[in-house]
């Protein structure tokens, strides 16, 4: 389920086959009157106190698993990069290559994922906002922790900008893992496919924004990934990541620089960051990949949002806008959640008392079963940590976008 910083809710209008996004009209009826549409009462995605699927660590890999992985890299990095071709996903790459993700994934970024309540079994677009420039620890996170939940024969796709797929071998290995080209007509056939489908909206706006703002959702004007969702009738699934934009530093994202300099129209990129970073130190305007500190990293996959809306209403911009809302509100209030919770970053706060310190330890995730082909823990179900207050303030962050039944 690869994806890359600068993925894009607005996609471009036309992939290599030309097809072109769909239009931002407002519907109206046969009499000329703009038709309305209200969503369904949102209260119930207001995550009550009670249990959370917590992810557990699985066994180190042997030195064995641990080369071939590094060989498979090594011999995807030398194939031909096919950015519209869904079929360049290749599960046996992925399944050689899990264990070195696995190692990095409980031991340097050491991370926490947590479902509110297992993905849906057909496709679905999974919206994340994006951390850490293009160093992107969560996004590698965030995959791996599907494919060890969910296997590595599931389909999933992210959708990717066309630069990454141009850089030597790293273009091949996220292609292997997932990534298309990112455009409507990709996007359509991975989940005419029963895929889910990863995007981040925000892109380099969210990815390169100062560290100072790093608890906050950047989508802006991007509506691309809300339209798409209506179209198809599928449901979103907010994804909400802390700790990895704290493995650098960024002083200003520099979007007036980056329009200045005519970025937006020469490389589709809207920012030109300053900042410091490993092992570049000074970063000026280019927001090259950075070798990220050891920062846990706090990832929540919330529960699915059935936006409820026919498909006519993806031309409407009221409609369209109210569910953009929706989606931003719920997973600021997830965001903020984690952020109380503190347990990210370079100094995390202690590991709660839970069972997840018994449960998820290496000794009682032995006994793992596998499923698609791929080893995956059994279920870890620890007691909410967040309290009644966490809720009723996501309850009040879906109120606030005007969402309730009328």
């Amino acid at each position: 389920m690869a994806v890359h910083l600068l993925i894009r809710g607005n996609f471009p209008q036309q992939c290599e086959s030309g097809a072109r996004s769909g239009g931002g009209r407002r519907a109206r009826s046969a009499g000329g009157r703009a038709r309305e549409y209200r969503f369904p009462s949102v209260a119930s995605h207001a995550r009550a106190p009670g249990p959370v699927l917590i992810l557990p660590r699985e066994p180190r890999p042997d030195l064995d698993l641990v080369k071939d992985a590094i060989a498979a890299f090594r011999e995807k990095g030398r194939e031909r990069v096919r950015p519209n071709d869904l079929d360049a996903r290749d599960p046996a790459f992925i399944a050689r290559v899990l264990p070195l993700l696995g190692l990095l994934y409980d031991d340097y970024c050491r991370c926490e994922t947590e479902l509110e309540e297992e993905l849906p079994d057909g496709p679905f677009l999974a919206i994340g906002n994006h951390n850490a420039m293009t160093g992107m620890p969560d996004m590698y996170c965030h995959m791996t922790a599907f494919w060890r939940r969910y296997g590595t024969s599931r389909p999933a796709y992210g959708l990717m900008h066309d630069l990454p797929f141009n850089v030597p071998k790293a273009g091949p290995w996220l292609n292997a893992s997932g990534a298309i080209a990112a455009c409507p007509e990709n996007a359509r056939r991975a989940l005419a496919r029963g895929a889910a489908l990863l995007v981040f909206p925000g892109g380099d706006l969210d990815a390169c924004k100062p560290t100072s703002a790093q608890y906050t959702i950047r989508f802006g004007q991007r509506r691309g990934f809300v339209r798409l969702a209506i179209r198809e009738g599928v449901p979103i699934v907010p994804i909400v990541s802390v700790g990895a934009h704290q493995s650098l530093y960024i002083a200003t994202d520099g979007r007036r620089l980056a329009e200045w300099l005519g970025l937006p129209r020469l490389a589709r990129s809207n920012v030109a960051p300053l900042g410091l970073a490993l092992p570049w130190g000074l970063i000026v305007g280019v927001p090259i990949p950075h070798v990220p500190l050891p920062v846990k990293i706090h990832t929540r996959m919330l529960r699915p949002l059935h936006l409820g809306l026919p498909r006519g209403a993806a031309d409407d911009p009221v409609q369209v806008e109210r569910a953009f809302e929706r989606i931003v509100a719920v997973m600021q209030a997830g965001l903020d959640e984690l952020r109380a919770a503190g347990r990210h970053g370079l100094f995390p706060r202690a590991e709660r008392g839970s069972p997840r310190a018994e449960r998820g330890s290496p000794r009682a995730e032995r006994g793992g079963a596998r499923r698609g082909g791929a080893a995956f823990a059994p279920n870890v179900w620890a007691g909410a940590h967040a309290a009644p207050g966490a809720a009723r303030a996501r309850q009040r962050a879906v109120g606030l976008a005007g969402l309730s039944e009328k």
